[in-house]
């Protein structure tokens, strides 16, 4: 008697949280706008070789600079800590990985303002378990604009008129909207037109061993 097993090997997960408006969305734009404003914070874009294009990205680490912050500690706390928790949890229940306990810290939070025509070129974040970005400000526009793009890591996905498997997977996110996903996966964001700025945080995020009894 013939047996068959089919298996998926090597998925790959992505976390798609939704938390909508907020005070917390337009503190942290006013804050960001102020550092754009302070001549001593250099703009990331214009003193490194990064994916940014053309938007401002202070060259700071937010969480050092605001880990004692009251809104900024709120803000992991019902935010940010919640949803790499359950991309932890869900990774965990359909992969069997990492092993349940491990914790994690962040490694680099930063942010981005995309002025009209700015975007993220393709890269991903080389040695990190997993990223979450957050979104407190995104226009209104037309899709794709101001969309973040994910690029199927497999080759043949480059052959779509022969395989019909689509090259790249496309979140478009709102106000309030986060994506914890896999560092190695390589990814890009569309730029958006208009008067209006995108806003991005973005945490790198180390894997801790399981903690003990």
């Amino acid at each position: 008697m013939s047996r068959a097993t089919t298996i998926n090997v090597f998925p790959t997960l992505l976390t798609v949280n939704q938390h909508g408006d907020g005070d917390w969305n337009e503190l942290v734009y006013e804050r960001v706008k102020t550092m754009q404003r302070d001549r001593s914070i250099r703009n990331a874009t214009t003193v490194h070789d990064i994916a940014t294009k053309h938007g401002y990205q202070p060259d700071l680490n937010l969480h050092k600079i605001w880990e004692e912050d009251e809104a900024w500690q709120a803000f992991l706390q019902q935010i940010v800590h919640p949803d790499i928790r359950r991309h932890l949890h869900e990774h965990h229940r359909l992969t069997g990985w990492p092993a349940a306990g491990v914790g994690y810290q962040f490694a680099t939070a930063w942010t981005v303002l995309y002025p009209a025509g700015a975007y993220q070129a393709p890269h991903l974040h080389r040695n990190r378990f997993c990223v979450l970005a957050y979104y407190p400000r995104v226009p209104i526009r037309p899709e794709p604009e101001g969309a973040i793009s994910f690029i199927n890591p497999h080759p043949e996905s480059q052959y779509p008129t022969s395989n019909g498997w689509p090259y790249d997977h496309r979140i478009q996110p709102r106000n309030g909207t986060s994506v914890v996903f896999p560092g190695w996966l390589q990814h890009f964001s569309h730029p958006h037109q208009g008067k209006d700025e995108r806003m991005l945080i973005t945490f790198d995020i180390d894997l801790l061993p399981p903690r003990r009894s």
